[in-house]
């Protein structure tokens, strides 16, 4: 989640003025291939993230069609506006690639329909001219970062990491680099790349939930800005309490590793639920013995019954890659940390912002 500190104010100052009465608006700000500012643009739409996908940041915007726009190198970068009483408040969006620009006469002028990505879709069109061997003792990061920098992307973060390749590792002629990044990230036990609003494309590793600290609360309390039509379920289905991976490959021996949930206090334990559940598979690549323990553990980890709240607020600037929230909600009876899986925003004065949020309620 990004800091909502600015110039004019520090981040609970803001967090105060978002949470009261407040004016909005949206700028749009048009970007050459290099992410140089050359323009602006009329638009509106929307804004859609999703953790789980390939291309996790999505936009459809209704731009004004203006002459000076190259939909095929061109990105828009959306801005939302705060005015104080100090000035001018912005937060950025995300950068956006425009693609299928469809034209339609609207009133007096011509409008274009445009679907629109995050830079992770120049990782996934950008695929491998040829068979790619990265050799025994490469750096993953290493190796991830040539991949991303191949691709012309020169705004990126990866998190440093001195694990190697423990074996020469190769990838098919046409593979796209996004699915290369996202193995090799992988097998350290890292999230998948994704873009932040800023446009920085990002790979960092992965951290257990439950050790996350709290970024934001939402409660609805008498300055919520949480609207009503709370919604909450329950993922009961087929949740498996053994997992169990390996890494078997001619030059070295295999490995494996294994978890149990033997937790008594949890519902979905061996000896609570009275049966085994396994889910078992390969993996193409991993680190080491320690790293595929630690990704089994993950697994088993996140092998829980989840509760889902969804909640819809006010439209807030902040909210990133599984953001971690606290939520409180009086009609539905939920108090606790949550993980935010999606969100999306309708970019107009007086839009909402939709929040699926998860967390474990048992185990």
């Amino acid at each position: 989640m990004n800091s909502l500190e600015n110039s004019f104010y520090t981040a609970a100052q803001m967090e105060r003025l978002l949470k009261g009465s407040r004016k909005i608006g949206f700028r749009y700000e048009l970007q050459d291939k290099n992410d140089k500012p050359i323009g602006k643009v009329t638009a509106s739409g929307y804004i859609d993230f999703n953790s789980a996908a390939e291309i996790k940041r999505v936009a459809s915007f209704r731009i004004k069609e203006a002459k000076d726009i190259d939909f095929l190198t061109d990105r828009v970068k959306p801005y939302m506006q705060f005015y104080t009483e100090r000035g001018t408040v912005e937060y950025p969006l995300g950068v956006f690639l425009m693609y299928s620009p469809t034209r339609k006469s609207e009133g007096t002028g011509i409008n274009r329909k445009v679907d629109c990505y995050d830079k992770t879709i120049i990782l996934r069109d950008d695929k491998l001219t040829a068979r790619t061997l990265f050799r025994k003792g490469t750096l993953y990061t290493a190796a991830i970062d040539t991949l991303i920098a191949s691709a012309g992307i020169t705004n990126y973060r990866v998190d440093p990491s001195e694990k190697q390749l423990r074996q020469d590792l190769e990838f098919e002629i046409g593979t796209p680099k996004l699915k290369v990044i996202n193995t090799l990230a992988a097998a350290i036990n890292y999230n998948d790349v994704y873009v932040d609003s800023a446009g920085c494309v990002i790979v960092k590793a992965y951290v257990n939930p439950e050790a996350r600290p709290v970024e934001f609360v939402y409660a609805t309390n008498k300055k919520s800005i949480v609207l009503p039509g709370a919604e909450e379920t329950q993922d009961l289905f087929n949740i498996p309490n053994k997992i169990v991976r390996w890494l078997e490959t001619p030059e070295l021996d295999c490995i494996v590793a294994m978890a149990e949930n033997t937790d008594p206090t949890s519902k979905l334990s061996i000896m609570n639920r009275g049966r085994t559940i396994v889910d078992s598979g390969a993996v193409r690549d991993i680190a080491d013995q320690a790293t595929l323990e630690a990704y089994v553990a993950r697994l088993v980890a996140e092998a829980k019954i989840y509760q889902t709240v969804t909640i819809t607020t006010a439209l807030m600037p902040h909210h990133e890659f599984l953001d971690c929230l606290y939520i409180v909600n009086d009609k539905l009876g939920v108090s606790g940390k949550y993980i935010e899986q999606s969100w999306n925003m309708n970019l107009k004065v007086g839009g909402t912002m939709k929040h699926v949020c998860k967390r474990t309620v048992s185990g």
